[in-house]
């Protein structure tokens, strides 16, 4: 069984559980400040954090669910001090308009944008995913960040892309 967390604003949770539960072997928790206490045994394989971390309550609670996490894909346009990862072991996928992003936007068209992979990132599956250019079909009810959060999806689980 998968677990994946969400750490994101009241606001994005609902459409972030729909676009990463297009995969059914997935289970999405939302880690809020009301429920860390109970989700301390979880072992989560991703945790995606779109929410600035700094207005958490229990930061120390959410570390050690970091600590126990395989994969923390982190919108650093939200959170530009990140001293909770810095002494993690573990693979951090970085998204968001800065340049120096593992995720990133290279272009944005009418009907698609480019998101550009920066850095390699080890798979699931021990495969690696090279540096690179992805397409995606541009979608209105979706803003740019949920397509940086599919390509991170689609990279470590697959099945989420439909080109």
């Amino acid at each position: 069984m998968i677990f994946i967390g969400i750490v994101a604003k009241p606001k994005k949770q609902n459409s972030l559980i729909k676009l990463i539960k297009q995969q059914k072997d997935l289970n999405i928790i939302l880690i809020k400040d009301s429920n860390i206490e109970n989700l301390q045994s979880i072992k989560f394989d991703t945790i995606f954090i779109d929410a600035n971390i700094q207005t958490f309550k229990n930061i120390e609670l959410l570390d050690n669910i970091c600590k126990k996490t395989k994969y923390i894909a982190v919108n650093t346009d939200n959170n530009k001090n990140l001293e909770i990862l810095k002494e993690e072991k573990k693979s951090v996928i970085t998204y968001g308009l800065n340049h120096k992003c593992t995720i990133t936007v290279s272009s944005i068209k009418e009907e698609f944008a480019m998101i550009a992979i920066q850095r390699e990132i080890i798979k699931k599956n021990g495969k690696l995913q090279e540096i690179g250019e992805i397409k995606v079909k541009k979608n209105e009810k979706l803003d740019i960040y949920e397509y940086m959060i599919l390509v991170i999806c689609d990279i470590l689980y697959g099945k989420f892309m439909k080109n």
